[in-house]
């Protein structure tokens, strides 16, 4: 058990390395919001088909929660 501890412990900053950099390179996944992504009522891609990842937005509100802290 302690083993697979250890384990999970190194890999997890490594795959949390590897999303931010698929973030970061690629910001926009597919919608799921109906078959070819293009609802217009949708609220999450506003009918576009393309909805910003977790991670972006988690960057985005990170990185505007520190710039407005600094001014």
């Amino acid at each position: 058990m302690a083993s697979a501890i250890v384990l999970l412990v190194l890999c997890l900053p490594l795959v949390t390395l590897g999303y931010l950099g698929f973030c970061l390179a690629s910001p926009w996944g597919v919608c799921r919001c109906a078959p070819g992504g293009k609802n217009r009522t949708c609220r999450a891609c506003h009918g576009t088909g393309m909805r910003p990842r977790l991670g972006w937005q988690l960057y985005v509100y990170f990185r505007r929660l520190h710039r407005d802290g600094n001014h």
